[in-house]
């Protein structure tokens, strides 16, 4: 099982002298960015070429050299396919098959409506650091539950596997429901020991080449390192312009870099003003691994300087305006202009 590493470690938050230069000048100009549309939200894996010609047992093979740990691989045309067959694994060891899925820093385990659970499906994505992680992982296995790590969300993403290696997690599988280009999805149960016995139906041709290609390009590429290179950007450029409109409460990023959240009592109207800039974004943060940090700085950090300027000067609870309003008493329409000088 691979160690764990800190993806929480302290890194190079700080702007350099250069970014400096380059944050103030976005702040004091606010241009609006009229190319194309950032698209932070969009949770699909897209950045491969297709490998057609192969067969499931072959792309099973490619995600297990990835992965490394696991003892066999099943493929499933639909993520609820493999919940299902990590029910059948818990019946095969004896135990309950009801599903129990478990979320640190997201509310309270949401529990099987029929029977006591006989597997936890542990996701890692909204947890606040490793030990949070590691107790519940430890909860399903002190109560003798199948532990199966859900990585639909941070497979390859936290680390090249995972939430299992950035959270020193043992599981006894890992689930990745995985989004294609195009709409199509399709889903991984990997693990060790037994493998479940029931089979489903696999992906069709072209979801296979998709994966295949996708398993390539993973192989290749330091995805992880990207997403942490663009997090520390997202991170730099957000908190220098919060600063700037004295904002700290009201808005702020959390680690890890390679998956950074949201956060703030204002959260809500600034991904809204941040949309109306052309740059979607949730309170999860699904970086573009297309993009590299000069994108980052040339179209990413003047939207969030505009709608950090505009939260500024938008009334408390109210939603993203048409324009530009005074947060007085008048609500007066202003132009930018106006604005600038107050906000520097």
């Amino acid at each position: 099982m691979p160690s764990l590493i800190s993806i929480h470690a302290p890194g190079p938050d700080a702007p350099t002298r250069h970014e400096l230069q380059t944050l103030e000048s976005i702040w004091a100009s606010q241009d609006k960015v009229t190319d194309r549309r950032i698209d932070f939200i969009d949770k699909s894996m897209r950045w491969h070429q297709p490998l057609p010609g192969v067969t499931a047992d072959d792309v099973a093979a490619m995600f297990q050299r990835l992965l490394a740990w696991p003892a066999w691989v099943r493929l499933f045309a639909r993520p609820p396919h493999a919940v299902l067959a990590a029910s059948h694994l818990a019946r095969q060891r004896g135990l309950n098959p009801g599903v129990r899925w478990v979320a640190p820093g997201a509310g309270a385990p949401f529990d099987p409506p029929k029977g006591p659970p006989g597997v936890d499906i542990l996701r890692a994505d909204w947890a606040s650091g490793a030990a949070e992680v590691q107790r519940a992982a430890a909860r399903a296995k002190s109560q003798g539950l199948v532990l199966v790590v859900d990585e639909s969300l941070t497979g390859f993403r936290l680390s090249r596997r995972g939430a299992v290696e950035a959270f020193g997690l043992e599981p006894d599988a890992v689930l990745m429901a995985i989004d294609l280009p195009g709409g199509a999805s399709a889903a991984i149960l990997a693990g060790i020991g037994e493998p479940p016995r029931k089979a489903a139906a696999a992906p069709d041709a072209e979801v296979l080449a998709h994966l295949a290609g996708l398993a390539r390009w993973l192989g290749e590429f330091d995805l992880a390192g990207r997403l942490n290179d663009l997090g520390r950007g997202l991170e730099v450029g957000l908190n220098f312009f919060r600063r700037k409109a004295m904002l700290d409460a009201e808005l702020f990023v959390e680690r890890p870099w390679a998956l950074p959240r949201l956060g703030g009592k204002r959260v809500w109207a600034f991904m809204e003003l941040a949309r109306e800039e052309g740059l979607l974004m949730d309170k999860m943060v699904m970086l573009d691994a297309g993009l590299d940090l000069e994108v980052m700085q040339r179209l990413v950090w003047p939207r969030l300087a505009r709608a950090v300027a505009r939260l500024r000067v938008l009334p408390e609870g109210q939603k993203a305006p048409g324009g530009w309003r005074e947060a007085g008493p008048t609500a007066k329409r202003i132009g930018l202009d106006e604005l600038l000088p107050a906000q520097k």
